[in-house]
């Protein structure tokens, strides 16, 4: 069953390429290691998991008898989510998606599938983690530094910290509001509980993974984060500031974090537990359901979703897919919370309506196409440096006229090897796996990994919409934070009427000064 840690008191603190982030790890002193590093690339699409399916209810109404329904054509109710109107059913019957779907009541049957976060491609650099809370000489360092631009770029910046788009700028939106009392939930591979720029701010702590139905030799299944990948968007979005915490700040350094865990490391050849240091992380579209289910009981003001996959509309089961996916994502938004997704890393044109990434467009879901930064434009020449450019769409970002989305940095080539030059990619934090562990499968209680195939780091930097979603995430903490009264349409509405128009990009940078100076 699920992994769930007890609530942590809150405390006051002030149709063409594979998915592909790339990632480089950023330490002090800064020395290179190793020559690129490439991790296998998952399917875009997910994979189905046999014997395992979504059922979907009209009306989000789940009939009083539907277990007894369900017994009857050979099936087992093993979840059922009331909320949402949807259960999980297993069955080893070849023939059960059509008895399901004959079921007085449904709606959609689809089978259970494979969501992942994006595969990664590496420059590790560094030589060991920064250990324990940093002090004041070097807390938020990086975030003051060049490698801070992603956040400052979205409207982070303010409380007389250099860093605003004019020159000197001191003040902004943090003026306002740094996100206190907003919370939001990362629905990710979990994060790092003791990591300096994640443990003030997190507020509850548990893990939807269920190892009956999906095992991993690679991950424990509990909250912590074993794959990094959580740790960095969750850090990006609400990263901590002041002189108790570590390099980094994110948008809102002020709001709450929630972390619902949905993904975990798997091996990158299935059953082969030698594989796992190259492992990505994924999960079930059950488990998603699941944790937006917990998201909404927690009252989170916003969900930020660093994870997907591309479904088929042409056949049966990824058009029911799609109609399931949306009555869970529409019930949650008409419950007030801001869901935000990001767009995927295939670089696929989304125009052609066969294929649909989800949860990026699912009904009451703003999408994130990722941005580069315009300081060190993207050049993917080999051994290129910075140059100052246009915001562009990187090349890997998913995008088309059917993607209703902002735009927030994803970051692209070129990286750079210094906290003192500007860069194309985005710093945030990564996980050091579980406390008092080495690097290693967690075949006892002394190892588990951590950042993923690099050991137990406290930082990395890294490119891809897996950054965009929690980075507009932490807009919408600043917006709302802001604007107390409005509604979660309201702030959706706020962030596309002030966002910034990109020349070329169909999709406009989300713009925290100008939604949160709206009256």
């Amino acid at each position: 069953m699920p992994c769930r840690d007890a609530q942590i008191p809150k405390e006051d603190y002030k149709l063409k390429p594979l998915r592909i982030i790339t990632l480089q790890l950023i330490l002090t002193p800064v020395l290179l290691l190793h020559p690129r590093t490439s991790f296998s690339q998952p399917s875009p699409f997910g994979t189905s998991v046999p014997g395992r399916y979504l059922v979907a209810y009209r009306n989000a109404a789940i009939p009083a008898d539907a277990e007894t329904d369900v017994q009857a054509v050979g099936a087992t109710l093993f979840h059922r989510n009331d909320r949402f109107g949807i259960v999980v059913v297993t069955s080893a019957l070849p023939d059960v998606l059509s008895t399901l779907r004959a079921l007085p009541g449904v709606a959609a049957v689809t089978a259970d599938r494979v969501v992942s976060a994006q595969a990664v491609t590496m420059l590790p650099i560094g030589t060991s983690a920064p250990t324990g809370f940093k002090p004041l000489t070097t807390a938020d360092a990086d975030y003051t530094s060049p490698k801070g631009w992603a956040v400052r770029q979205v409207g982070g910046y303010g409380l007389q910290i250099p860093g605003g788009p004019a020159t000197g700028q001191v003040t902004g939106p943090w003026d306002t509001t740094q996100g206190k009392g907003v919370s939001i939930a990362i629905l990710d591979s979990g994060v790092d509980a003791a990591h300096p720029d994640i443990a003030p701010n997190l507020t509850l702590n548990l893990s939807e993974i269920d190892q009956s139905a999906v095992p991993s030799p690679c991950d424990d299944g509990s909250p912590q984060d074993q794959q990094g990948h959580g740790t960095w968007a969750a850090s990006l979005a609400a990263g901590a500031m002041g002189s108790a915490t570590g390099l980094v700040v994110g948008v809102a350094p002020s709001a709450t974090l929630l972390n619902i865990k949905v993904l975990q490391r798997m091996p990158a050849t299935a059953g082969d537990a030698s594989t796992c240091a190259s492992g990505q992380a994924s999960g079930l579209l059950s488990w998603v359901i699941a944790g937006l289910d917990d998201a909404v009981a927690q009252h989170a003001d916003i969900v930020s979703l660093s994870l997907g996959t591309l479904i088929d509309l042409e056949s049966s089961d990824g058009a029911d897919a799609k109609a399931l996916f949306d009555q869970a994502a529409s019930t949650a938004a008409q419950a007030g919370t801001i869901l935000i997704a990001a767009a995927g890393n295939e670089g696929f044109d989304l125009s052609n309506r066969r294929y649909l990434e989800i949860p990026a467009q699912s009904l009451g879901v703003l999408a994130v196409v990722a941005s580069t930064n315009p300081e060190c434009a993207e050049d993917l020449t080999t051994g290129a440096t910075c140059s100052t450019g246009p915001a562009t769409l990187p090349y890997y970002s998913n995008h088309g006229t059917t993607l209703n989305a902002l735009a927030a940095p994803g970051g692209s080539y070129p990286p750079s090897s210094s906290t003192t030059e500007a860069g194309g990619w985005i710093e945030g934090a990564c996980s050091s796996g579980k406390p008092g562990t080495a690097d290693g499968a967690p075949i006892d209680s002394s190892h588990s990994f951590g950042c993923f195939g690099l050991g137990h780091l406290s930082y990395v930097q890294a490119m891809g919409t897996s950054a965009s979603a929690p980075l507009a995430a932490g807009v919408a903490a600043l917006i709302r934070a802001a604007h107390p009264g409005w509604t979660a349409a309201a702030v959706v509405a706020a962030m596309q009427s002030t966002a910034t128009a990109l020349p070329g990009v169909a999709q406009a940078l989300v713009n925290a000064a100008a939604a949160v100076a709206l009256p």
